[in-house]
């Protein structure tokens, strides 16, 4: 992807005009990236100290107004529905000069603590921090629809040790207080002990899709102070007095803090015969892959987007080979993880009772059933339990034997049957993808975007410029494409032929596969090129460039595969009823299917409470039958309402017990996932 965007952004500087694809592809990337590799696209120079105007009329970025400061997750999800569209970005605005100490401090000490900054930079003098606007914008938002709410900091910690300073200032107590609690001379005059927090966010790749990167709970003013009951052990300096089990004590947010773990980029050797490998929160996967290239092993774990490893264990992702290698929850050996502190001080040096955790959970070995399973508690935490700083993750050997497939079919619900068949048979699939009719008419209209013969398909000059002249209109019909891996040809074909003839029992025609890398990638190529597809169905001509990945709504449910055909076409039919664009696709061979629901800004209220509507039946179709309300995607803000209809309040009440115990403060990525008061008033 990398290539071809590369190639995409440089022809913004041709008099000739992008496709829509393209358009699609490039302000996609654009609208959520600030990884290095593409800044040359905003005119940065080598010396990252200014930025070149570019003509940029056709490129933008969703939401990129902020709301409102300290917004809640209630009021973010009004504020999305009433401004949900694509704004306009100009970049010849937008500055990379590093920032200065005196900027921060005189921009930003309105919401974080005015020493905030000033003392991480005393504590640790090389410690990369930014209050760069686009820096803080990029980091206030995801992949997805939700509307960008910033940091007021981001922090590029480069260890462990830097990220228990920065975790430790994030919770105080005012100074002032701790002399004074028995005069009544408190910071409010009222006698009441005042606690400091900042709101902290681990950020990866951006590529999450629920919201979980916006700050919901940062901190405006005195509307979002609370006074509570908390337990006197929770202070390294208590009163004078500390008889009394339970103080009052005011919370006061104090904005927050993006954590930016790129720099945590190890990759371990792997040992011969071992089939594990250590590496940093802030590897990518594809970074992964390549350099395990040369020891014959991958980490198969793909959800498509090239992910910090850090980012999939919080987010418990997943992807199309989960069918066969499992999702996040199975490839995760052991991780460490930076845990926040549950004892407030006002104290710079750190004491043993206000040190935040360097926690080391599981081990190297590939299975265990020693005590409580705490690696599978941080995978799917979504950053609101601590901060994971290393990964041990599962390797498996790269299979010597490929072959790719797909079969078309007359109706969605007898393909759907086909694949239950399949899993039922025990035909091991490594990959196994379902598209419906929308999916394979995106894939043609892609062929053809912006050229007027609608009997020639090319290509954008890439990496597949060779593949592209092999691509060609497909039948629209659902569409089921298999992928079959395993260390013999012989063993390989003898899956296929059996996966042939169950397809054959459904009704399947046209089923034909490929062993060679080429025609393989070519005969899967709808189902690879289909994101971008489906968000080129809503391109424009003219000024505006059409929908991106910010304006475009992409639901996940996974349901038992006893009841996959029938939720999968009543979705489809939904899509189809309420007159919204967008494909309906799943990963079918584990029951998790997606509808990719682009919008514009000019999509009237009604449609985009329609799109709204399907998403929301498909959940509660998905619930009803025993299902999640995401297979792969995870919680954040956007899907915390369902949760309690999954698990009841004694589900809510033991996850919410979990959260209490290790971040008590609420300091980790509040309001997500759940709903919690700053601190317990249950005994500990």
């Amino acid at each position: 992807r990398q290539t071809s965007v590369e190639q995409m952004l440089s022809t913004y500087s041709r008099p000739r005009r992008l496709s829509p694809l393209a358009m699609a592809m490039a302000n996609n990337v654009m609208a959520h990236t600030s990884k290095p590799r593409l800044s040359f696209a905003l005119g940065q120079n080598k010396n990252n100290a200014s930025i070149t105007t570019l003509s940029s009329s056709r490129m933008h970025f969703s939401h990129s107004t902020f709301p409102p400061r300290g917004i809640n997750s209630t009021d973010l999800y009004n504020y999305h529905q009433k401004n949900m569209r694509c704004r306009r970005f100009s970049t010849s605005n937008v500055s990379h000069d590093p920032p200065s100490s005196t900027t921060d401090e005189r921009s930003h000490h309105g919401r974080l603590p005015k020493d905030f900054l000033s003392t991480l930079r005393s504590l640790h003098p090389d410690l990369k921090i930014s209050t760069n606007h686009y820096d803080l914008e990029s980091h206030g938002h995801g992949e997805s629809y939700h509307p960008s709410a910033p940091p007021d900091a981001v922090i590029y910690p480069k260890n462990e040790n830097e990220i228990v300073d920065i975790l430790r200032l994030c919770c105080r107590q005012v100074v002032d207080d701790i002399t004074t609690i028995t005069n009544k001379n408190t910071e409010a005059g009222d006698g009441i002990t005042t606690v400091e927090v900042v709101s902290v966010i681990p950020y990866g790749a951006g590529t999450s899709l629920e919201g979980h990167l916006c700050f919901l709970h940062s901190g405006n003013g005195s509307d979002i102070d609370e006074i509570v009951d908390i337990p006197t052990s929770l202070f390294n300096n208590p009163g004078n007095d500390i008889s009394d089990k339970f103080q009052k004590v005011r919370v006061k947010r104090k904005g927050g803090i993006s954590i930016d773990m790129s720099f945590f980029q190890s990759i371990g050797e792997v040992a011969s015969g071992d089939l594990f490998v250590k590496v940093g929160a802030g590897v990518t996967r594809n970074s992964l892959n390549a350099a395990l290239r040369h020891t014959g092993m991958q980490f198969m774990v793909d959800p498509g987007a090239d992910c910090t490893i850090g980012g999939m264990v919080a987010c418990g992702a997943s992807g199309t080979a989960a069918v066969k290698y499992g999702t996040m929850r199975e490839n995760v050996l052991a991780l460490r993880a930076v845990i926040p502190p549950t004892i407030v001080s006002s104290d710079i040096e750190i004491s043993e009772r206000n040190r935040p955790l360097v926690v080391q959970f599981g081990t190297n070995a590939l299975k265990s059933s020693a005590g409580y399973d705490l690696p599978a508690l941080l995978t799917g935490s979504e950053g609101t339990l601590g901060i994971i700083t290393e990964v041990t993750l599962r390797l498996h050997p790269i299979p010597s034997n490929v072959v790719a497939a797909s079969c078309a079919f007359d109706d969605l619900h007898s393909a759907a049957e086909a694949v239950a068949m399949i899993r039922m048979m025990g035909v091991p699939v490594s990959r196994c993808e379902l598209l419906d009719e929308a999916s394979v008419r995106a894939f043609n209209h892609s062929l053809y975007l912006g050229h007027g013969d609608s009997n020639k398909a090319t290509e954008s000059k890439s990496r597949n410029q060779q593949l592209s002249l092999q691509l060609q209109p497909m039948e629209v019909k659902p569409m089921l494409f298999l992928e079959f891996a395993g260390h013999s040809e012989t063993s390989v074909m003898e899956d296929l032929a059996a996966a042939q003839s169950i397809c054959m029992d459904y009704d399947g025609r046209n089923f034909a596969f490929a062993s060679d890398e080429e025609t393989r990638q070519a005969l899967w190529a709808a189902r690879h090129r289909l994101y971008y597809s489906a968000i080129a169905l809503r391109s424009q001509d003219g000024d505006d460039g059409g929908a991106t990945s910010r304006s475009t709504l992409v639901t996940d449910a996974c349901v038992p595969l006893s009841c996959f055909a029938d939720v999968v076409t009543a979705t489809a039919n939904d899509v189809k009823e309420f007159g919204v664009i967008g494909p309906c696709f799943g990963h079918a061979g584990d029951g998790n299917f997606h509808c990719i629901l682009p919008m514009l800004e000019n999509d009237s209220v009604e449609y985009k409470e329609k799109v709204s509507q399907v998403n929301a039946n498909l959940i509660e179709r998905a619930m009803s039958v025993g299902g999640t309300c995401t297979g792969e995607h995870g919680v954040g803000y956007g899907k915390k309402k369902y949760l309690e209809c999954m698990y009841g309040t004694g589900g809510i009440a033991i996850m919410g017990a979990i959260k209490k115990a290790l971040d008590p403060w609420n300091m980790m990525n509040p309001g997500k996932i759940l709903d919690l008061k700053a601190i317990s008033n249950l005994p500990l």
